[in-house]
């Protein structure tokens, strides 16, 4: 009998192992990229979500208390919105210029009334109202327990860290976030109806503790406490401001130019400059977590400027505008005097 020839073998060769080898990677590279995307996407969503719901807490509460606003026929004002726009402004509001760069101070983030476009008039989603956003005071009534006495409020946009005093020592994180001051009533009543009463203002820099009872005093109008915080991560807020006209048309009265930082109605006022409002837009701007984390990153000097911008002002707000949203909201103002 002749030999018997060995099966042939089941094993694989090099080269079919090589090119199982490369498949495998490339498959697992384009689930890893697919599953990249969706987790990006993802987190985009879910930022866009948290985004929208702050927006509405914030535009809500304006909404309230502009609904709820008081004007008489008297020299007091009754409503004062100021852009502050210089680290030395900020004195005393709390605020923590340092350290590092911050957010853009002498016109770069300054642009009250945007240049109009081939397409229409000025758009306040382009708008940027300084470093401290729109510093809006009023005088609503606020329900309280106690019943709806007259209580002044104040809006502004705040720098400094989450927890602790506004200092270039405090480690803790540092956010943009807007505040909103309600003061008890007691309080404005003793102080008065002017919201630009002096009685109003801070004489220091230390904003009171967020466990602390005096968050609801005259100081809180300039410098709020922790617990006046009412949004994390708002970069911008304001305001423009309208009356109806004889036709009954609404006539914008701030910003009357693109240099109009302030304006403050006098109840008795029928001029525009110190007229007060029957109509607001109201504008806030919002930053995702990763967009806040990014801006810190940049002011604390842990990240190089790229090279596609021309200054730092430039790269602080491409950041800015990559990772927020802006939301817009019109409210009648329905306290104005006969």
């Amino acid at each position: 009998m002749g030999s018997q020839r060995p099966p042939p073998s089941a094993a694989f060769t090099l080269l079919e192992l090589l090119v199982a080898m490369v498949i495998t990677l490339a498959l697992a590279g384009l689930m890893l990229a697919t599953t990249t995307n969706v987790l990006a996407l993802w987190r985009r969503s879910q930022a866009r979500q948290t985004q929208a719901v702050t927006a509405q807490q914030v535009l809500d509460l304006v909404e309230r208390d502009f609904h709820s606003a008081l004007s008489r026929r008297d020299a007091r004002c009754w409503l004062a919105a100021d852009i502050l726009d210089a680290t030395a402004g900020l004195a005393n509001h709390g605020w923590l210029a340092g350290p590092g760069l911050m957010k853009p101070a002498g016109g770069g983030s300054l642009r009250v009334l945007p240049v109009p476009d081939v397409a229409g008039p000025s758009r306040l989603a382009e708008a940027r109202f300084g470093l401290s956003g729109l510093w809006l005071r009023l005088v609503a009534t606020n329900g309280e327990s106690d019943g709806s006495l007259p209580t002044v409020i104040a809006y502004q946009v705040v720098r400094r860290p989450v927890t602790g005093d506004p200092v270039a020592t405090n480690p803790a994180p540092v956010r943009y976030s807007l505040y909103r001051s309600a003061i008890s009533n007691s309080a404005t009543f003793s102080s008065g109806y002017d919201v630009t009463a002096s009685a109003y203002a801070s004489t220091n820099n230390t904003p009171s503790s967020a466990l602390s009872t005096a968050y609801r005093t005259g100081r809180n109008v300039m410098n709020p406490s922790h617990a006046n915080l009412l949004a994390a991560n708002v970069v911008d807020f304001g305001c423009w401001f309208y009356v109806h006209d004889s036709a009954g048309d609404l006539q914008r009265i701030y910003p009357s130019a693109a240099g109009d930082l302030t304006h403050h109605a006098v109840g008795d006022s029928t001029a525009g400059a110190s007229q007060f409002p029957t109509v607001a837009d109201v504008m806030v701007r919002i930053l995702s977590e990763e967009g806040a984390t990014l801006v810190e990153a940049i002011e604390t000097g842990r990240v190089p400027r790229p090279p596609t911008s021309s200054s730092d002002a430039d790269w602080w707000w491409d950041v800015v505008e990559a990772h927020s949203a802006v939301f817009i909201r019109r409210v009648e103002i329905k306290g104005v005097a006969p």
